[in-house]
Parts: C-alpha cells; structure tokens; sequence
C-alpha cells in the first residue's frame, strides 16, 4: 500500500504539463537509452502517431520552429525518413490515420489529409482561430469515423473557443463546428460514428456524427483519456475510480475505487481493462464488472500506457502529463518504463537517470505492431528483448 504522505501528496490534480523541450541537438554518436531499442532517430519534441497496415510510421511534433516537419513518414523496421510535411508553425497535433490518409492539424490554422503512401497532401482545411491560443490547443488528435473526421480543437486557457469540428474524409469540408462548455479534459475517443468527449467542467458528453449531442454526464472531477470497446465508454476519474458507461444512452454500468486520479488512457483487451493510475498502481479488471483482478506497483505516477503487445504491458511513470486540470502537487519521479505480463507481474523496469542523449523521456505509445518511447529530441522504437523475463 503507498504511504499516507505519498497519498496525500496524490491528492491534488496537476497542472497541464505542457513546455517547450530544450532546443539542442542530438550528438552524432549513437544515443544511450535505458530501454534497449531496435533504432534510435532525431526527432524534436514528437507526438504520438500511427502504423497503418502496409504503411509507413507516421509521427508528428510539437515543435515551434518552421524548418522542424510537423509530420513524418518512417520506415518503421529502420527509423529512415521517407517524406515530411511542414507549416508556417511547427507545433502539430498526434496524428490519426485511416486506410488511406493520415490526419494532423497544427497551430498555423490547418488541419491537412495526406496520402501516406507518397506523402501528398490531398486536402487542408481552416481550423482558425487557434494561431494565438497556447501550445495545448493542439494537444489531441484528429479522430476519423465514419466519412468524417473529427477534428478536437481546445485550449488551456480562455485564448480560443472551445469546440469539435467535422470535416468531410473527402475533401475536408467543414460540415459542423460544435462548441464545447469547457475545455477538454482528456483524448476524446471515437464510438461508430460518434464521439466520446471529456471536459473540464466534469461532464462526459456524445457527440453525433451530425455534431448534436447526444447525451452528457455529470461526473463532476476532471477525466483521463477515453477508451470506447464493445459499445463501452471506458474512463478515469479524479473521483478516484474508473467507470464503465453505456455508449447508447450514457448510463453508468459500474465504478470500480482507485486511490487517485487516471492521467492515462485505458485499455481494453479481451475481457479485462487495464488502467495505469496516479496512485502508483498498475490496474487489472474484470470489464464487465469492474472487479479488481490484480494491481502492481511502480515507483511513480503513471503518465503513459498501457500498450499491450502479445502478452506484455507497457506503461511510462514520470514522462509528460497529458491530462488537464488544477495545480496540485502529484509528484512525478523517477522517470521509468515498465514492462509486466498480463498477470500482473513485473517484467522489466527501466529508470532514465542523469543526462539523456534523446531528453526526457515524454510517452510510450504503440504503432502498428511495435512499442515507440518518445523523448525531447528522440524517437525510438523498443526492441523485442524489452520484452523477455529479466
């Protein structure tokens, strides 16, 4: 069990971590890592992407300046850069792909559908006023269902209207603009044709693929990242717990009590949700119930994960807080990527301690069948021994 300091250290929501990475670059020389990688790659301040089948590594990045690619296409067996894609301001949203396109949008205004084959942009669409709002405006991806895409456009300060755009797969024509009552709180996640929303003034809401809202709930605490599987919103809590909500009418199926809040998405795998929590501890539950099947602890807040690959979870403590709302006190060190079974037991750690060729490590995402680790001024893609018994 933690102790009463650490929890009353957790009991306070964070700021939103959000802050320009350091502006020096990568040594020549290969790049140390705790965590042993299949390749390592310059890469400034990236986001999140996607691995479509067939298709190259499409990642983005946050960074401010101009001649930094807002988006790449790489080689996913190799790190090497087939094609980018800049704009006036660098700093782009996590990128979302279907079939086809991939899909970004980016502080100078646009929102873009790019061929992922060859790079092409097919179409960009005015997603304006966001040039002046802060950084965090482009913190969340685009989210394609259906034959639209739903573009998630927010704010952490009061500099932007808060709204969910969709565009036309098409040709990017903007078919609604539906403004939100607060800021978002976390990733909003696709159901059908619709999507799950969570704000910042406590309410979980559907949108429709019309852009009318379909339902909300009140929660009343600020929320992590939303997962939708089997028509099941899956969702943390600064209530601390985890709720399961029917997709269909927004009704709560079951609350399931954690010791603090949930910066990080869930994950739902067969028929368990796993969930990494700022308490400390790595989640297993029954997904139709919400009965606790087992928990691991680790030595920091979880910020990243988990991605699962065969049987093996992977997770981030320390890293970059995502998750939006008020200041508060939760500690966030040491910075760690941690591998366990589906058991729950404790595979591999690895600590990221003193200087770091890459920067701080930021996230762990899964794309296509591999896990990536993203650092201030790397990207790297772990290796398949990451995943073996120590």
């Amino acid at each position: 069990m933690p102790s009463l300091s650490r929890r009353d250290a957790l009991k306070s929501l964070p700021a939103l971590a959000v802050g320009l990475a350091g502006c020096s670059a990568l040594a020549e020389e290969d790049h140390d890592s705790p965590v042993s990688t299949a390749w390592q790659t310059k890469q400034f301040d990236p986001v999140p992407g996607a691995q479509p089948d067939g298709g190259p590594l499409l990642v983005g990045s946050r960074s401010p300046f101009n001649n930094d690619p807002m988006l790449s296409a790489l080689d996913p067996g190799t790190g090497e850069e087939r094609w980018t894609v800049s704009g006036r301001d660098g700093r782009g949203s996590p990128v979302a792909a279907d079939d086809r396109f991939a899909y970004v949008f980016s502080k100078a205004e646009q929102a873009l559908a790019v061929d992922f084959a060859t790079g092409e942009i097919v179409w960009k669409t005015n997603v304006g006023p966001v040039d002046e709002a802060d950084p965090g405006v482009v913190e969340f991806a685009p989210v394609p269902a259906g034959e639209q895409v739903f573009v998630p456009i927010s704010g952490t300060e009061d500099d932007v209207p808060d709204r969910v755009e969709g565009l036309a797969k098409a040709n990017g024509d903007t078919r609604f603009a539906h403004d939100l009552s607060a800021s978002l709180a976390g990733a909003p996640a696709r159901d059908g044709a619709g999507l799950v929303v969570p704000l910042l003034d406590g309410t979980l809401r559907r949108i429709t693929a019309d852009g009318t809202e379909d339902w909300r709930l009140d929660l009343g605490a600020a929320m992590s990242d939303v997962a939708v599987a089997d028509g099941t919103v899956y969702v943390g809590s600064a209530t601390e717990e985890l709720l399961a909500v029917d997709a269909a009418t927004g009704e709560v199926q079951w609350r399931a009590p954690l010791e603090n809040t949930v910066f990080t998405r869930p994950l739902v795998a067969g028929d368990r949700v796993y969930v990494a929590a700022a308490d400390y501890y790595l989640y297993a539950l029954d997904a139709g119930s919400g009965e606790r099947l087992w928990r691991s602890e680790a030595a920091s807040a979880f910020t990243s994960g988990p991605v699962m690959v065969d049987d093996r979870l992977v997770t981030m403590v320390g890293g970059q807080v995502n998750q939006r709302g008020p200041s508060g006190t939760v500690p966030f060190f040491p910075d760690a990527v941690y591998v366990h079974d589906t058991a729950g037991k404790q595979v591999n750690e690895y600590r990221f301690e003193g200087y770091q060729d890459g920067g701080s490590p930021m996230w762990v995402a899964r794309m296509g069948e591999a896990v990536y680790v993203g650092q201030e001024r790397s990207l790297s893609r772990v290796s398949e021994e990451v995943f073996d018994d120590a």
